[in-house]
């Protein structure tokens, strides 16, 4: 009976979608962990060490950016085009590659997959074929990255070691996948005063910011212009938080660093949310600097994307909130719509479980660190940098990175893989939410608060 009960726990756990969607990202990350400790993978044809490979698959997988060996100069062709594919396969979603392959190979798609995809990639509630949501999917992101890489081609006039197509196609992709992977050793900073490369790399990163449900919305509205329908309050809150986003972080990071061109403070302001790509040095870059692209890491980028963060409709919904305790519950509006509880529990999920993660992770980072500080005593807040980058899947680094120890560097891949993932969905797998479970009623009683 307790075998029965187990093996009926165990199949419950594997397919449930929250677990689906970690078991399926761990497996993508140990594959490409052993492809890219084969001999083979690197330039010197020696064999990468498992953590270092471990470290690369995740970052790669979870679309980071973070590096411990340097991408173009360590990792031959063939390293580099895993890591590519790694990219490209945790951006998009390793449950959308299992659906295509069994939609090709016409097998029947499970119906936890079928959600997981609907809950994942949709914000509306009406009913699409998964044959039509996975040829938009794979169409719009063709597209994309191919006018991205074509751009880029043209205009990269100095590319890393790899030749110019690959270059071009592998910063496109890194790119729409909010990756933040660069074949240069100093990121894009060789193309930071190049309008044509850094506008380039902005719409690449803000198209894969937003999400597709977003974009499914937007292609609906201009192939039928004149149905009537108003925008989902999804669309018009990612939009909105986006340019706000987009503006007030250059805003303040003009400010604080008056010498940065208005291109770099707009290039900072959208690739801190997400994307982890760098036009400027940041070695020694002002603590207010720092402490707003902490901020706007956090955030990151909007749900159903290859982004991370705690995503911008749920800052967006905090604020809602925020709005209602201030105001009281008759104004609680957000365009003209009212949040539903079961979004307004998840949004306080989301963030508290966030901010848990980060702090855990920040203070065992400071206990084992011992090599960073000896380096920079006051490395307090690159640490802390480190932690919000690798939870929000950015990829920026104060240089903290390549000194981490192997506990730290433990710490950041899960940090990645969590931020990836979700802390939400993390946590209902572990306890595995969903199952029914007698609930006895306890009598209430107040504290005092604040």
């Amino acid at each position: 009976m307790k075998v029965e009960r187990f093996v009926f726990r165990f199949r419950l756990w594997r397919e449930r979608p929250e677990t689906a969607l970690i078991s399926s990202f761990a497996a993508a990350i140990f594959l490409g962990a052993l492809l890219l400790m084969l001999p083979i993978s690197t330039v010197s044809g020696q064999s990468t060490g498992f953590l270092t490979a471990l470290f690369t698959s995740t970052s790669a997988t979870c679309v980071t950016g973070l590096i411990v060996v340097d991408t173009g100069t360590h990792f031959s062709r063939f390293g580099q085009v895993i890591i590519m594919l790694l990219i490209q396969a945790g951006g998009l979603g390793i449950m959308t590659f299992t659906a295509l392959f069994a939609w090709i190979s016409r097998r029947k798609v499970s119906i936890q997959s079928q959600l997981t995809l609907r809950d994942t990639f949709l914000a509306r509630t009406e009913p699409v074929s998964l044959k039509r949501l996975l040829l938009f999917i794979l169409s719009t992101t063709a597209v994309i990255e191919g006018a991205g890489a074509a751009v880029l081609f043209f205009s990269m006039t100095n590319p890393a070691p790899g030749g110019r197509l690959f270059n071009a196609l592998f910063h496109s992709v890194s790119a729409f996948c909010n990756a933040g992977f660069s074949l240069n050793s100093n990121s894009v900073m060789p193309f930071h005063t190049s309008i044509p490369v850094m506008s380039t790399i902005m719409l690449l990163i803000i198209f894969g910011g937003i999400g597709y449900p977003v974009m499914l919305e937007i292609r609906g509205r201009l192939k039928a212009p004149g149905q009537a329908g108003h925008w989902s309050l999804h669309t018009k809150t990612v939009i909105l938080t986006t340019i706000i986003l987009i503006f007030g972080g250059a805003f303040f990071i003009k400010l604080g660093a008056p010498d940065f061109s208005v291109l770099d403070a707009l290039f900072q302001s959208v690739t801190t949310r997400t994307a982890g790509f760098n036009s400027v040095a940041f070695g020694h870059l002002p603590h207010a600097i720092m402490f707003v692209m902490i901020v706007l890491m956090f955030i990151g980028g909007s749900p159903g994307s290859c982004a991370g963060g705690i995503k911008t409709t749920t800052f967006s919904g905090m604020i809602v909130v925020w709005k209602d305790w201030l105001f009281g519950a008759s104004r609680k509006r957000f365009f003209k719509r009212k949040l539903s509880r079961d979004t307004i529990r998840k949004i306080k999920a989301v963030i508290g479980l966030a901010a848990i993660w980060i702090t855990l992770s920040f203070t065992l980072l400071l206990y084992t660190e011992t090599r960073v500080f000896a380096i920079d005593p006051a490395a307090f807040q690159d640490i802390l940098f480190e932690v919000v980058s690798a939870m929000g899947t950015v990829g920026l680094s104060a240089g903290v990175t390549p000194h981490l120890s192997t506990v730290g560097r433990v710490v950041i891949i899960l940090d990645m893989f969590v931020g990836r993932v979700g802390p939400l969905a993390v946590v209902t797998a572990l306890l595995n939410a969903g199952t029914s479970r007698a609930k006895i009623g306890y009598p209430e009683e107040k504290i005092m608060i604040g």
